[in-house]
């Protein structure tokens, strides 16, 4: 889903021609290149909080001011095949949205595995990019440098950058290609153990799943946090795109409740996703509140749908 190839940027010189720098733009907000600071804010915090993924537009304006509580940072993925014709990091849509970002919220660019060289992930981190979430993606090249997200993560803390931040996927209905979740979380706890401060799931869509998960992580001795990451659909039609895209497979009786919406009108069909997805978050954090300190919301820049639900769990913030 999330893919990152694109050439390696020009010298720094290139770019002095009276603006900042790629690497300046990125270092313009301390926060949003150390985002170490902000996990342990979270982490200490007794009050819910929670973070939210954009989708990389130019046209996109963030309006926090829409928001309350803010969110404590902005995870931006790289997602679509036509990113590959960018032969300049600078010009991709998730940077050009970063450097707007930045200076009023912390940021985390997801980072791909696929076709990506040793010399573009320098040129990446280089730039100032900390904050990385790191996917392997759903195409795996033949040739390509890193065949999984581990190998990414190695190379990554290879570097001794104190300040870098990196986070994980993780799996509660099992990964597409995974034969049972003890496989799984076996795969994780190496990837986690190569220096990884959070896990952030793949879409949820009930409480007993990722409690479940939870509980065989931490038997497997995988101790750092693990964020739910729950998707807000806009209509049904999104939903089923969404679950084809991501090969999630929820359990039978959740699929036959989010498939008994499939003909509702669209203000039926909002009413149910902020009842249902503000009675989930609710009920992760009743059942853990140790473990749930923060939540992850797929927004798909659809801030509005967002807003409902923050008022219904307010009480929790």
């Amino acid at each position: 889903m999330h893919r990152l190839t694109v050439e390696s940027d020009p010298p720094n010189g290139e770019y002095n021609r009276g603006r900042a720098s790629p690497a300046e733009a990125m270092h313009s907000h301390e926060n949003s290149r150390n985002l170490k600071q902000v996990i342990q804010q979270w982490t200490s915090s007794d009050r819910l909080c929670y973070s939210i993924e954009l989708i990389p537009k130019e046209d996109f304006v963030l309006d926090l001011s829409r928001l309350s509580p803010k969110p404590m940072f902005c995870s931006l993925p790289w997602i679509s095949d036509h990113n590959l014709q960018y032969q300049r990091f600078v010009d991709t849509p998730m940077l050009k949205m970063t450097a707007k970002i930045v200076p009023h919220c912390s940021v985390m660019n997801h980072i791909s595995c696929y076709n990506i060289t040793e010399t573009q992930v320098d040129k990446f981190v280089e730039m100032g990019n900390w904050n990385l979430f790191v996917i392997r993606g759903d195409t795996v090249g033949e040739n390509q440098r890193f065949k999984h997200s581990s190998d990414l993560v190695e190379y990554l803390r290879s570097k001794n950058n104190p300040d870098m931040t990196i986070a994980v996927g993780g799996y509660p209905y099992v990964h597409p290609e995974s034969p049972s979740i003890e496989y799984d979380v076996k795969y994780l706890k190496q990837k986690v153990d190569l220096g990884v401060e959070f896990v952030l799931t793949q879409t949820l869509y009930d409480a007993a799943s990722y409690l479940q998960y939870v509980d065989e992580c931490r038997r497997a001795g995988i101790t750092v946090p693990i964020v739910p990451g729950i998707f807000l659909p806009a209509s049904y039609d999104q939903l089923e795109t969404v679950l084809n895209l991501t090969r999630v497979n929820p359990p039978p009786e959740v699929l036959a409740m989010l498939h008994s919406h499939a003909l509702d009108e669209p203000d039926v069909f909002e009413a149910f996703v902020v009842k249902h997805f503000a009675e989930l978050v609710r009920t992760l954090r009743q059942e853990r509140p140790d473990e749930v300190k923060l939540v992850h919301f797929f927004t798909f820049n659809r801030l509005g749908l967002l807003k409902k639900v923050l008022d219904k769990i307010a009480d929790l913030f």
